[in-house]
């Protein structure tokens, strides 16, 4: 046994690697594993070496922090694997749909030395269930509301219009862990609009896009939950009150058994999906119809903060990875209304001169629950908040860019 196998059989304590590319959801990973009583291993894989990287190695959970921007799969793989000799349980913690699927088709390499997300512990069967046509499908047989659907597929150099394709619509990537494109998630009016769109998408992706639809909506739900293939815990849901680019700037959380048959609905729905992870489902409302969206095979950079004092999926879930549950701690739980505010997304609103500096701190000031301020790791917030005496300027210097 070399020094590093013998320092670590030392300890009883699993080791966690979290990894992905936003620095809000790695956070929410980080503590949980960190609560859960791991050492933490960060892999931060953002596309560029922005500031935003020192915001969660300011995490006391963490024990080494490493560097593996996208879209090097094979270079992350390679840094995982040196951890395989270490002589204690080890879980991989994804944080993203890219590093999820990573993971996910490299499994039979990685599987003998790490626990993590899986369906039905088979190499790529997760990259089934983040197709959003393949979601719909099985929301529709669950008996949930769904928006009308067609895929275009790149031929001959352009995307086809399907046949029967009705307007207004609303585009989307059909594969999630390919990127998100939200400049490319727009509703077009007519076939013009379409065609135009379509090929703007072309020039720089070529994966199937899924054509929906569109449907005005009323209300925005979140919902996080736990999924352990055939048992799931769902209990709460989070209304958006603002957002950006899809992101939840503020909210209300409140138990899910508030909004009638949703929980049954939901549960039937993660059956048939065989998940084993925590995740988290989009939903929306339209004319006293709640509509499915769409499934995360992870959770939200909220899920942290929103459930820490309600329900703490990600420390469940790495608890059953290292089969250490106990079941009694599945029951959901009934707890008072809260609100919610996200710093990172409620900040990015401030720069993009949708909030006055002034809403901006009411915003924050006012929730009961924020997502990066938590009292057990006071680090990254106090990273994220050294910005806020000159925002103002940053936003000034931004609009001059501009």
């Amino acid at each position: 046994m070399d020094i590093k196998q013998a320092a670590n059989s030392a300890t009883n304590k699993p080791l966690a690697i979290v990894m992905g590319r936003n620095y809000a959801a790695r956070l929410c990973m980080i503590r949980a594993a960190g609560v859960s009583g791991c050492d933490v291993i960060l892999i931060q894989t953002n596309r560029k070496a922005t500031g935003d990287l020192k915001i969660d190695r300011k995490s006391h959970f963490i024990r080494e922090c490493h560097y593996c921007p996208e879209p090097h799969k094979e270079e992350l793989i390679k840094l995982l694997l040196n951890y395989k000799d270490e002589v204690r349980q080890k879980v991989l913690l994804p944080t993203d749909d890219y590093v999820a699927s990573t993971v996910d088709t490299n499994m039979d390499l990685l599987s003998p030395y790490f626990l993590m997300p899986h369906v039905n512990h088979t190499q790529g069967a997760m990259l089934q269930i983040m197709d959003k046509n393949y979601q719909k499908e099985l929301a529709s047989e669950v008996g949930m509301h769904t928006a009308k659907g067609w895929i275009s597929n790149y031929e001959d150099g352009r995307y086809s219009i399907p046949e029967g394709v009705t307007y207004p619509c609303f585009t989307k990537p059909q594969d999630s862990y390919m990127g998100q494109l939200k400049q490319y998630m727009i509703r077009c009016e007519n076939e013009s609009e379409l065609r135009s769109h379509l090929d703007a998408i072309g020039k720089i992706y070529q994966r199937p896009i899924l054509i929906e639809q569109y449907i005005h909506i009323e209300k925005e739900y979140a919902v996080l939950g736990l999924s352990l293939d055939d048992t799931s815990v769902i209990p709460a849901v989070i209304e958006m009150t603002s957002k950006r680019l899809g992101q939840t700037a503020t909210g209300i959380i409140y138990p899910i058994s508030r909004i009638p048959n949703l929980q049954e609905h939901l549960e039937a729905f993660m059956r048939k999906t065989r998940l084993t992870g925590v995740f988290d489902i989009d939903l929306y409302e339209s004319n006293g119809n709640v509509y499915f969206n769409e499934l995360n095979t992870r959770i939200g950079a909220s899920g942290f903060a929103l459930i820490n004092d309600i329900q703490n999926l990600p420390e469940l879930f790495i608890n059953h990875l290292l089969g250490t549950l106990e079941k009694s701690s599945l029951s959901n739980k009934d707890f008072p209304e809260k609100s919610f505010a996200s710093e990172k997304v409620v900040r990015e609103r401030y720069y993009a001169g949708e909030l006055s500096f002034k809403e901006y701190k009411k915003a924050l000031n006012s929730a009961d629950i924020l997502s990066l301020k938590y009292e057990g790791d006071m680090g990254p917030y106090r990273e994220f908040a050294k910005k806020d005496l000159i925002l103002p300027v940053w936003r000034l210097l931004r609009k001059i860019l501009k």
